[in-house]
């Protein structure tokens, strides 16, 4: 049975404090809207089936729900999202190891030793800077006007040169430029903001004496 890391990393202490609460829906919510997306990558990611892995994503946030009310949080011990990985890791071997042998059966072959790749540390961080970039844009989309968003979109986002941005949205080089300039701080804010919200870093180490 796959188990849960002994404690969190570090996360948005309000948000955790927040689930704590079981009759808290509206944090649980907000929780899941923020997290089960990044889970559900992880997943699929690794070879699962959608079904599969929406049936993984259920069971992290079933076992986090029951788990949650005894956390002891110990920002020193790392970010919270590489601690939400190592929990998923865990039920992705064993649904994996399930599907093996439910395969090996079917085809009357040995059964395959099912494990999580040797890559799984820059998988997840790949993930996660995935989830942070598409809540962002988002945000951005909701604070600049469709125009200026999809013209950032294509020629920062996406790197389309501006010739082919231009030819795209029928826009002239000068409304390009400008979409770009006034959106970029507007687009790093946005960044650090989601970053320091999902997964604040964990606190400097301290220093001798």
């Amino acid at each position: 049975m796959a188990t849960f890391p002994n404690q969190p990393g570090s996360t948005h202490s309000s948000v955790l404090e927040g689930i704590r609460d079981p009759g808290n829906r509206s944090a649980w919510e907000r929780f899941h809207a923020q997290y089960a997306p990044y889970v559900l990558a992880l997943a699929k990611r690794n070879g699962l089936r959608h079904a599969d892995a929406e049936d993984l994503v259920q069971a992290v946030f079933a076992e986090l729900a029951v788990r949650i009310r005894t956390f002891d949080y110990d920002r020193s011990r790392g970010r919270f999202h590489n601690w939400l990985a190592e929990a998923a890791r865990f039920r992705i071997q064993d649904m994996q190891r399930r599907n093996a042998r439910r395969e090996a059966r079917e085809l009357a072959d040995p059964e395959p030793d099912a494990q999580a790749p040797d890559d799984f540390g820059a998988m997840v961080e790949e993930e996660w800077r995935n989830h942070v970039q598409r809540i962002a844009l988002e945000r951005l989309r909701e604070r600049s006007s469709r125009r200026r968003f999809e013209l950032f979109h294509a020629s920062v986002i996406e790197g389309w040169p501006t010739a082919e941005t231009m030819k795209a949205y029928g826009a002239t080089r000068a409304t390009v430029y400008q979409a770009k300039y006034l959106l970029a701080p507007l687009w790093r804010g946005i960044l650090q903001e989601v970053r320091a919200e999902l997964d604040p870093p964990p606190p400097p180490a301290a220093g001798p004496g």
